[in-house]
């Protein structure tokens, strides 16, 4: 199961990706995650930096501003955001 640290505010997107089977924790929570979901204010970010453990392969930042579920799905699943020659 993917774990995905998401920005307060975003409660929709908590619930419809907690649907879909992800582990969605709050930005403070401490451990590996696999996406980072934010809206294009860095509201939360000032906390990132205190987390304990890193991420091996690093978390990809998915800015949520305009995207539907079904397109934040396929970045975390596919760790990008659109197809390279479309």
């Amino acid at each position: 199961m993917k774990r995905i640290a998401i920005q307060d505010g975003l409660e929709q997107l908590k619930f419809d990706l907690e649907n879909n089977g992800y582990e969605v924790v709050d930005f403070q929570d401490k451990g590996h995650i696999d996406a980072i979901v934010y809206t294009d204010d860095y509201g939360g970010f000032k906390n990132l930096n205190d987390m304990g453990e890193t991420n091996t392969y690093g978390a990809i930042l998915i800015n949520a501003k305009n995207k539907t579920v079904e397109e934040i799905r396929y970045i975390i699943e596919t760790r990008r955001y659109g197809s390279l020659f479309s």
